[in-house]
């Protein structure tokens, strides 16, 4: 009942800022256990999937994929990450 009256903690991906909502959208230890640090688009298996050592090498690299996993536009998602991923853990 504390968790209905306090409101559902949804986890956010520390990478790209996306919702962690879904099982599927978790991202995955090496051992496959799902994390609630990352999405699966930008970490699989232990490691990250796009190799990016800035913000902007990452928005090169993980935007198209971002784009279709979670759906909308390159050029949308692209402007909305380059406000919100200095703000993320990872980026910091």
């Amino acid at each position: 009942m504390t968790e209905f009256t306090q409101g559902r903690v949804v986890p956010v991906c520390e990478s790209c800022g996306y919702d962690i909502r879904r099982p599927k959208d978790h991202g995955t230890a090496v051992d496959s256990s799902e994390i609630d640090q990352y999405c699966t688009v930008c970490y699989r298996d232990g490691t990250f999937v796009h190799e990016a050592t800035d913000i902007p090498d990452f928005l090169t690299k993980a935007t198209p994929d971002l784009a279709k996993h979670w759906g909308g536009s390159v050029g949308k998602i692209k402007l909305t990450l380059k406000k919100q991923l200095p703000k993320l853990p990872r980026w910091q």
